[in-house]
């Protein structure tokens, strides 16, 4: 298996910004980079979250994240209802006279996970925000969405099934349920005016529609864009909406085939857990016999393994009819005790 990991360019580590940092910035920005999605670097883990795997309070970890946005190296978006997103900046920001100061860049309508308003097209496979650099949306969706290669992802260690119940979309602010259900992590009003929708009609949209049902004819979008084919999006976004377009055959193959690679993970962490269910099982069980056994005096002890030898099956004892025989261990324990063992 590859090893995971998290990137940090050498012209941030360079910077005047990052001289600045302490301690608690620079970790807390480390723990967003765990949680980010590498085609995208959006991040949505909630404070409880970064302040648990950070090991600082939840006021250290706000005070961290204004302390990263005023040094341009981390970007945040608030939606009703839903936790904050941030995503790392991965460039190494601008120097600037030292003693001063800059303000937190405000996005603009065009600026969010991933663009697809008509007018941001430069070409038929420009999917990016302007100006940005490090992996983006077009990398992303480019292996997506290609015929092969390897797909771009968070590289996370599974953890458990609360942590891996759902897989991010490269290239998207969309994951992926182990039952194949879009999850949409953004507020879906927001994302619509940013893809060129009206802002009365994005409103409506999002307070009629289904939000897996707008999520669905995003990524046709998205895939369309990716490969040329796609003229007016917002036209196309809202005719899908309103007439209910469901996957095109090549996105849904797509998203199949990272709905099995989540199914896997999640079938894995299962296995270990059971695994280790099991473990403690065979170590309390253990630690019970060994009680009963050291409890017994020597005479009780021998007659009961004489007991034990004769009542078990002959090819269990045959080599070896001693305690050191879990079989014989474990008979000695169910005939000193009278139960039988769980």
């Amino acid at each position: 298996m590859a090893p995971y990991f998290f990137r940090v360019e050498h012209d941030l580590l360079r910077s005047e910004s990052f001289k600045t940092l302490g301690g608690s910035a620079i970790k807390v920005y480390l723990v967003i980079g765990l949680y980010s999605d590498f085609g995208t670097d959006w991040a949505y883990p909630s404070i409880r979250t970064i302040a648990r795997q950070a090991g600082l309070s939840r006021q250290t970890v706000l005070s961290a994240v204004d302390e990263l946005s005023r040094n341009g190296l981390l970007a945040t978006r608030k939606s009703k209802g839903r936790s904050t997103a941030y995503k790392i900046v991965r460039q190494g920001p601008a120097e600037r006279p030292p003693g001063k100061k800059t303000r937190p860049t405000q996005k603009t309508a065009s600026t969010g996970p991933f663009p697809l308003a008509d007018t941001l097209l430069t070409g038929p496979d420009s999917l990016e925000v302007g100006g940005e650099t490090g992996p983006h949306s077009l990398e992303a969706l480019a292996q997506f969405f290609g015929p092969g290669g390897r797909e771009v992802g968070p590289k996370r260690e599974p953890g458990t099934r609360d942590d891996t119940h759902s897989i991010p979309i490269p290239g998207t602010p969309f994951r992926l349920s182990a039952e194949g259900r879009l999850v949409v992590a953004v507020d879906l009003q927001e994302l619509l005016t940013d893809q060129g929708i009206p802002g009365h009609l994005a409103k409506q949209l999002a307070a009629q529609k289904d939000p897996e049902a707008v999520a669905k004819v995003l990524l046709n979008a998205l895939y369309l864009q990716s490969q040329g084919k796609l003229q007016n999006g917002p036209g196309y976004i809202r005719a899908g909406i309103e007439d209910g377009y469901d996957l095109l055959p090549q996105v849904a193959t797509r998203l199949e085939t990272r709905r099995r690679e989540l199914e896997t993970r999640l079938r894995k962490v299962d296995e270990r857990r059971e695994e280790r269910q099991r473990d403690r099982a065979r170590a309390e069980e253990e630690a019970a016999i060994n009680l009963v056994i050291e409890s017994l005096r020597p005479d009780e002890l021998r007659e009961l393994v004489n007991q034990a030898v004769a009542l078990l099956p002959e090819p269990l004892v045959r080599r070896n009819a001693t305690l050191s025989n879990p079989f014989v261990r474990g008979k000695v324990y169910e005939l000193a005790c009278g139960e039988p063992l769980n």
